[in-house]
């Protein structure tokens, strides 16, 4: 035999044998995958974000000088003072000249008067037997009447008298510190000068601010976490929101939250101060929630993995929300695909297409 039949022959055993080995060992269209699985729940989303919010004093005022004059004493700054303190007082001896002057003016128009009052009882008698003129006696009526009107205004002037002898003296409306001195005493001042501030350190108020696209999470009633101090022993308290006021600052785009400080320890805190706050989110409806290591992230989109009865694969594309921790929120696209205790990978989804089999592995 020649040696090329001897070399053809051997080709050919070993074609047919190749051949034999394809028809021996044809692989599946899909291999089933294991995977690891975990159920859709469905509930409110509770977050949270860390902002940094500033103490005051609730009540916290600026007074002002209620009327003209010379101011005679002021509250120094560091003062205690209680409700109904002094905090200023000006010199009311103009004052109470203008009041002495004004009641001897009150009782002269009591005697004209009493004046026209005799005067008139007594044309109206003679009227009667036509020794009066009608003349006089309206003459005299309208003194009578112009002195009483006197007196009207004289009472009225009194009381505006004795309203700025009133207001000459500022008494503080709560207890409190004198935290900043505007005036001195011995300088003429005018009505509505700054003269001091008093903080109200019993009652401390957080002033925070957070992103407006977190003011659909917020209303009155949240308490939020507060810390401050040293991060090794830090000073810790909790408040409660007041108000939620819906006004946007346009260059940072935040919403100002105040909150009522609770606390004991109100000498641990100071007006004034930084504070960390913690704000939490919470949804107002249930939403889907599954682990982040469900989400299949495609340049197509986002999508995830639903195991059916069968044990076969579903791709079921998703939006993706807000997520706290291992959970995240989730949207189908198509409505009633995705539902609370179906099955989700979260292990093994990579590669898996829409109707190959898996083998559902324990975590």
């Amino acid at each position: 035999m020649k040696i090329e039949d001897i070399t053809m022959n051997r080709i050919k055993s070993a074609l047919q044998f190749f051949m034999l080995c394809n028809c021996l060992f044809v692989a599946p269209a899909f291999a089933i995958a294991p995977v690891t699985v975990a159920e859709v729940s469905k509930a409110p989303l509770t977050s949270e974000i860390a902002v940094n919010g500033t103490l005051y004093g609730k009540d916290d005022v600026t007074l002002t000088a209620g009327i003209s004059g010379r101011l005679m004493y002021v509250a120094e700054p560091g003062s205690e003072i209680n409700k109904n303190d002094i905090l200023a007082r000006m010199d009311t001896l103009p004052l109470e000249l203008d009041k002495a002057r004004q009641e001897e003016m009150l009782n002269r128009a009591n005697i004209n008067l009493r004046l026209y009052q005799q005067d008139l009882t007594r044309l109206k008698e003679l009227a009667k037997s036509s020794s009066a003129a009608l003349s006089q006696v309206d003459e005299v009526q309208n003194k009578h009447d112009l002195a009483r009107s006197d007196i009207a205004l004289a009472n009225v002037e009194l009381r505006v008298i004795e309203d700025k002898l009133t207001r000459a003296t500022i008494r503080a409306p709560f207890t409190g510190v004198v935290s900043e001195r505007f005036k001195r005493a011995g300088r003429e001042i005018n009505r509505a000068d700054e003269l001091l501030t008093l903080l109200d350190i019993h009652h401390l108020e957080v002033r925070l601010y957070v992103p407006v696209k977190y003011l659909k999470y917020l209303q009155t009633g949240i308490t939020l976490p507060i810390t401050s101090g040293d991060l090794s022993q830090p000073d810790t308290a909790s408040a409660i929101i007041t108000a939620v006021i819906p006004s946007t600052d346009p260059r940072s785009q935040t919403v100002e939250i105040p909150a009522n400080l609770q606390t004991d320890n109100q000498h641990a805190w100071a007006i004034g101060q930084l504070v960390d706050v913690t704000v939490p989110l919470r949804t107002k409806n249930d939403v889907l929630l599954v682990n982040r290591d469900a989400l299949i992230i495609r340049k197509q989109g986002t999508h995830v993995v639903k195991i059916d009865g069968q044990h076969k694969a579903i791709q079921i594309p998703v939006t993706v929300g807000s997520g706290k921790g291992e959970l995240v929120a989730i949207s189908p696209l198509a409505d009633n695909s995705l539902n609370a205790g179906d099955k989700i990978a979260i292990r093994g989804a990579e590669r898996l297409q829409t109707g190959q089999e898996v083998d559902v592995q324990s975590k």
